[in-house]
């Protein structure tokens, strides 16, 4: 997984911590299958840095922000990747964390995390 992937259209950067949370997300999933899915949710971030759509059992509106905006999900279930549209950086996704979720239902755990990301990096500037 790369920290950061620049598209046709945006520019995908992973916050500190999110490729170690993904590390962690992966355990959950057969060893068999790792590389299967490193290489589909690589593929789902180039399509959306690229600009290409991206089904909604792919890419969904997930949760609400500070600041109304909303957050998404990459979901290769099941692994999530949360992200948001930079207000602050053009053209920039910034993916906060990854979890395994075995249910549909957002955590408000995740919802904290996203928002804490998006606090740093947008109110605070501290890049990623």
């Amino acid at each position: 997984m790369e920290e950061q992937y620049i598209g046709k259209k945006f520019t995908i950067i992973h916050c500190k911590g999110a490729i170690d949370s993904f590390e962690i997300a992966i355990k959950s999933v057969e060893a068999r299958k790792h590389e299967i899915f490193k290489a589909n949710l690589r593929a789902q971030i180039h399509r959306l840095a690229d600009g290409y759509r991206i089904s909604s059992n792919s890419f969904r509106s997930e949760g609400k922000l500070s600041n109304g905006k909303k957050f998404y999900a990459l979901k290769k279930i099941p692994i999530r990747g949360y992200c948001w549209l930079s207000t602050t950086k053009q053209s920039t996704y910034f993916i906060s964390h990854y979890m395994c979720k075995k249910k549909d239902k957002l955590d408000r755990s995740d919802t904290e995390k996203v928002i804490k990301n998006w606090k740093r990096v947008e109110e605070d500037g501290y890049g990623r």
